[in-house]
């Protein structure tokens, strides 16, 4: 209750990034993560229910080693449930002296099959339908796409948004 008080303050952005890495407790339990999925569902639930319009971002990480096609189906079920309008997915990498690094990785065409899927499930969603010939509040600071064409802004629930660039405006 105090994030979602803290969030629905008026200077600062509805949005939180909480990575669950996997929808599975298996994999969870083998990541050495002190956190099921229903705890992390908890957390969304709270949050969607208490923090009008808010952003959670979330990261995957396909291909964990032994993670099974049932473990990878609840991840696809956890990302289908909530339509996260953030997902950073990536595949697993034996970071250098950790456990995993010893463990027996899953075949490269699996999990690149699985970060495929994954993708082509989260580029389904259209979580910024809703906004369209909205007008909203748009927070600006000193940032410039990268193109140098467009001044960089963020809506209360931290959604990019670009304007072409008018050096005569502050900020």
């Amino acid at each position: 209750d105090a994030i979602a008080d803290i969030l629905n303050q008026s200077n600062v952005y509805s949005f939180l990034h909480v990575p669950v890495q996997s929808g599975s407790n298996k994999v969870l339990h083998a990541m050495n993560r002190e956190y099921t999925v229903e705890e992390f569902r908890r957390v969304c639930d709270v949050l969607y229910s208490k923090v009008p319009a808010i952003t959670i971002a979330t990261d995957i990480i396909c291909g964990f080693p032994n993670e099974s096609e049932a473990d990878f189906d609840e991840t696809i079920a956890l990302v289908e449930h909530y339509k996260f309008a953030i997902l950073n997915i990536s595949q697993f990498y034996p970071r250098p002296g950790t456990p995993a690094a010893k463990m027996k990785r899953l075949p490269t065409q699996i999990v690149k099959d699985r970060s495929r899927r994954l993708t082509k499930l989260f580029d389904s969603f259209t979580p910024y339908n809703s906004y369209i010939n909205k007008t909203l509040r748009v927070w600006f600071n000193t940032e410039i796409s990268d193109d140098g064409n467009y001044s960089v802004g963020h809506t209360k629930s931290y959604i990019k948004v670009l304007v072409p660039l008018d050096n005569r405006l502050p900020g």
